[in-house]
Parts: structure tokens; sequence; C-alpha cells
């Protein structure tokens, strides 16, 4: 399609992450779709794909600027932020969802179709670190809370409080990601690379998009861009939109020796008062090129009581901050991780003097909540006064969130997409 041109479609999807591929798939049986990326079209290299690595940087990563200058990066191109992030692929705890628009039978049969129910596997090849694969940092951090008396989580496939080992959709030591499950031109999806700059209304309803590209009519603009993307295009329209986000407090150490080089996440604590522990395996700079070295990290985040942050009409993002509860819950766990890492549980791993504790309150790149299901978006993903757009990304997930998001966000696309087939 030359610069300027117009074409039309049943519906365009925006965005070719998990949300998009997925809901891309599942129109393309019935209607003719064009598949939105401003990203790289081919599959991730074999390299790019190793969960020992997040490569960060390149044409396969976006940079948002941040109002307090935080880092704020999020995947771009086919498969989308689960093509370079670190595979968590866990579900929230089961009340989680008590919101959603859809009965909860139906809800915990679209993740089992997903990652497999307890046992793993599913279309996303979920499955749970074994003993094996452990790397030392993670061992000493099981071995700790078993010692207190925390021992794994009940609740599967659900998470919920205790040790869970982390569930990665994945395959072989790589990222297994939508689009390995649906290619997209294989299913007759018009796949393009442009990226959406704005969205075009016609009597008192969007009815197009504008692109790198040219414009694109269809009676139904899908929103799959991710939060602060489709939040971008939205905030025009629907004014300042309300983000959320895991606030996250990192504790660090110096190893004593090299640690093994296995996958970002292996294992994480859920409290009983709503925080998650995150064992990261290494320094990050082993696994972000161009980061450089400050420690092996242990975060400390609040998935109970989010920030909240702006994301204003001229697209200027503000994550906030945690409010005074939340950063005295992260302070106690804080206290809790700096006693582990001196616990004769990491005595062979710390080395003396190295731990140490960020001096700012970082996030979680989690960003979510922007047009919560059955507040500001129905079960086919329409918005509340804007006629003919859906959304289907993480902007659509609601406040209770004690995980991070990319199953909750595959489940709820998929089920939007069965809803819209239904209409």
């Amino acid at each position: 399609m030359a610069g300027g041109a117009r074409r039309t479609a049943d519906a365009v999807v925006v965005g070719a992450g998990s949300a998009g591929l997925a809901v891309a798939h599942a129109l393309s049986h019935d209607w003719d779709v064009v598949l939105l990326e401003g990203g790289p079209l081919a599959a991730p290299s074999a390299a790019t794909r190793r969960l020992t690595t997040l490569p960060l940087g390149g044409d396969r990563a976006r940079r948002y600027a941040e109002a307090r200058g935080r880092v704020v990066v999020r995947g771009r191109g086919l498969g989308g932020s689960a093509a370079v992030n670190g595979g968590y692929f866990l579900r929230g705890h089961s009340d989680d969802y008590a919101d959603w628009p859809w009965p909860q039978e139906r809800i915990a049969a679209t993740f089992d179709r997903l990652d497999g129910g307890a046992a793993g596997g599913g279309t996303m090849r979920v499955s749970a670190y074994r003993d094996a694969e452990l790397g030392s940092v993670a061992a000493g951090f099981e071995s700790h809370w078993r010692t207190r008396g925390i021992d794994s989580a009940r609740t599967a496939p659900w998470a919920g409080t205790g040790l869970h080992r982390v569930r990665a959709n994945r395959q072989a030591g790589a990222r297994w990601t939508v689009a390995d499950v649906f290619p997209p031109r294989a299913d007759g999806t018009g796949l393009l690379r442009a990226t959406a700059t704005a969205l075009i209304e016609a009597r008192g309803a969007i009815v197009g998009v504008h692109t790198t590209v040219g414009r694109i009519d269809a009676p139904e603009i899908i929103l799959a861009a991710g939060t602060l993307g489709s939040g971008a295009l939205l905030a025009p329209w629907t004014g300042p939109l309300t983000t959320l986000e895991h606030p996250e407090r990192v504790v660090r150490f110096a190893p004593r020796t090299p640690l093994p080089p296995v996958p970002l996440l292996q294992a994480v604590l859920h409290t009983d008062d709503g925080l998650e522990f995150r064992c990261y395996s290494d320094d990050f700079a082993f696994y972000i090129p161009g980061v450089e070295r400050r420690g092996v990290p242990i975060g400390v985040a609040d998935m109970s009581r989010p920030a909240r942050g702006v994301l204003t009409a001229n697209g200027a993002l503000d994550l906030g901050e945690p409010d005074e509860e939340s950063r005295a819950r992260l302070a106690r766990g804080v206290d809790d991780v700096v006693a582990m890492l001196r616990s004769p549980a990491f005595a062979d791993l710390v080395e003396p003097g190295s731990i140490a504790v960020d001096p700012v309150i970082g996030m979680s790149s989690h960003t979510w909540g922007t047009l919560p299901l059955g507040e500001r978006t129905d079960a086919g993903g329409r918005v509340d006064g804007l006629d003919g757009v859906r959304v289907v990304d993480g902007s659509v997930l609601p406040a209770l969130l004690r995980s991070g998001p990319h199953a909750s966000i595959l489940a709820a696309a998929s089920l939007i997409a069965d809803t819209i087939r239904a209409e």
C-alpha cells in the first residue's frame, strides 16, 4: 500500500503482540482483517528467542518518555513484548477475575486452553521450571522460605499465597509466543508493517485509522497496541487515562562467584499481605545488552495496591508513585529480603557487605487498566462513549491483578474475540 493510499477492510487490528495476534486470528475466519505492526514482521532470530537473554534494544523494543525519568520499554514487532520479555506466564489469584464480564467457568476454561491447567502445556507451551533447571539464587531463595515454614502455593493452576516456580511460555529454552501458534499470514490475516498515528472519526463514530502508509477504513477498529500504545491513540478522544502499575523496590547483592546462565525469573513468593518477592537469577547486565552491572536483584513488588498514574491527551506519561500504605508494605518486604540475603541459605552466594537497597522505587513494566472491563469497556471490548473502536490488550484488565499481566491479557483477548464472533 503506497503512502497516502486508502484501503478498506472489515476490521483493522492495531498491534501484533499477543492480544492482537490472537484476536486477528479469531476474526480472520469470518472477516477481512488487516493487522498493523510498526516493528519487524519477521520472526525473532534463535538468539533473540533464548530465555537467557532479554533483547530490549534495537528494533524490537520501543522506549516511552516518562515524566519522572524512569525507563519504560515495551516490545515491538511480531510477538510484541512476549518476544523479548522474561517469559513469565502465571495466572493471577482466582478472585482477581471476579469483575470480568464472563462466567468464572468460562474464564477458567480459556486459561486452561492457553496454559494447560495445573499440568501445563496448552497452546502457549507453558511449564514451570524444574529442579534441574533452577539457578543458584532461586535454589537459595526457596530454601530460605521453606525453613521459615512457607511452602509452595496450593492453588494451582491459579497463583496464590506461597512459593511459585514461575510458569513460562517456552519451548526448548526459547520463548514461545502467539506468533508461533497463529502465524498471521498463514491464517489469511493481512499483515502490514505500519504504525497507526491517529483514529478517524465521522458522524460520531471511529471509522478508520491514519497510518504511516495511508488511511484504512473499517467498521471495526480494534486496538491491541499495549496499554501505552492504545492509550496514546485513545486519549485525544477519551481525555486523560488513569494507568495502573505494580511498584517494585529492588535489593541487590554482589555474588561471591559467577552464577550459572539460566532464565531471568524462575521463582517468586506471594505473601499474605499482597507482595511478590521476585528472585532474579543474576545481574540484569547479563541479560540486557548495554546495561551496567549493579548486582543481583531481588524485587519486592506491591501487587495489591497499584500505583496510579496518568496518560494525557497529548501523550505525556506519568506512571505515578506508590501511596504511603504501599510504601510501608514495600519497606517491610525489603526488610524481609535483606534478612533473607543475610541468612544461611545465602551465605555461599552473597559477598559480605554488598547488600544494597535501590534508593528509588521503580515500576514493573506491567502498565494496565486504563479502560477496565465492566467499567469503561464491555465483554466485546467496546469503549464506553466511543463507537466504532474496541480495545483488547492490557488496557482492559481491572485493577486487581496479583501476577504479571501476560497470561491475563491473552485470556481477556481470547474471551473478547469469542464474544465478538458470537455477536
